[in-house]
């Protein structure tokens, strides 16, 4: 059982719980929980139960990727093929150029390779403007 099999069973519990609390109070025309008596809270205890049906539905279909009986065995496959597609990923250019330039103004030279590292700052000129005469 993995972590997010149980939160989703704690979402499902606290939805039918509120669901439940919230009918058996208008039904019983109290204004509070507290007021409820025992058949009432039968009833709302009979929704953590059943809070568990859609969790366990999850569970039982074999092709659920998330709480399926196959779920961790899914996952590590899927991590498999992703580590070994990373490690076949081609290298591009890999020759250093000392004076690259900054082609596509992204702030990098050299983009996608090894030696991919920031751009250089440009040297800003200021334009000095001569006085009207």
């Amino acid at each position: 059982m993995n972590r997010a099999m149980i939160d989703s069973y704690l979402r499902n519990l606290l939805g039918v719980t509120m669901a439940l609390v919230t009918t058996a109070t208008v039904n019983a025309g109290v204004a509070s929980p507290f007021e409820l008596g025992g058949g009432e809270w039968l009833a709302v205890l009979n929704g953590v139960w059943a809070a568990a049906v859609p969790t366990l539905i999850r569970w039982l279909n074999a092709k659920d990727p998330a709480f399926g009986r196959v779920a961790e065995s899914v996952a590590a496959e899927v991590s498999k093929v992703i580590d070994t597609a990373a490690k076949k990923a081609p290298k591009r250019d890999a020759t250093f150029v000392a004076d690259a330039t900054d082609g596509d103004d992204d702030g990098l030279v050299q983009d996608g390779t090894i030696h991919e590292r920031p751009a250089p700052k440009k040297a800003t000129v200021k334009k000095t403007t001569s006085p009207k005469k």
